[in-house]
C-alpha cells in the first residue's frame, strides 16, 4: 500500500557514542507531541552501522513537527549521525493490524490494562487513531 495518510512515518537509524544514553535522553519525549508527532520508541540495536533505531510518526502538514522530531533525536546525548528511512508502503495495511508478542515476564513487570496474560498484543502496535 502506498502511504497516503497525511503522516510521515519513518525509521531514524542513529549512530551514537552511547546508544543507551541517547535512548534515555529521548525517552521523555515519548508522551509529548500530541497528534503533531510521535516518537514511538528507541531501540538499542547491534549488527550494523547504526546502534539505535527510532520509529516516528509525524503529521505531514505541520511544518515544524518534522524538524522538532529530528532536533530531539540529533540533540540527544552522543548522537553522531541520523539516517532517515521514510516509509513509502507498509504491510500489513492498515498498520494497526501489525503483530507483536508480549512475554509473561513483561506482563508481570509492566502491568497495562489490555494485558492480563502473555501473547499477542490485541491491537499491536496500539490503538493508533491516525491509522
Amino acid at each position: 500500500m502506498n502511504v497516503q495518510s497525511g503522516r510521515i512515518r519513518a525509521w531514524l537509524r542513529v549512530r551514537a557514542a552511547d546508544p543507551e544514553a541517547a535512548a534515555v535522553a529521548i525517552e521523555p519525549y515519548f508522551t509529548q507531541g500530541g497528534d503533531a508527532w510521535v516518537i514511538v520508541r528507541a531501540d538499542v540495536v547491534d549488527g550494523g552501522q547504526h546502534n539505535l533505531v527510532i520509529p516516528v510518526d509525524v503529521a505531514e502538514g505541520d511544518g515544524t513537527a518534522w524538524d522538532t522530531v529530528l532536533g530531539i533525536v540529533r540533540e540527544a546525548a552522543g548522537v553522531q549521525d541520523v539516517d532517515v528511512e521514510r516509509v513509502v508502503s507498509y504491510h500489513p495495511t492498515p498498520t494497526h493490524k501489525a503483530h507483536s508478542y508480549v512475554t509473561a515476564a513483561e506482563v508481570e513487570a509492566w502491568r497495562v490494562p489490555e494485558f492480563e496474560k502473555h501473547g499477542r498484543h490485541p491491537q499491536s502496535p496500539g490503538a493508533n487513531p491516525w491509522g
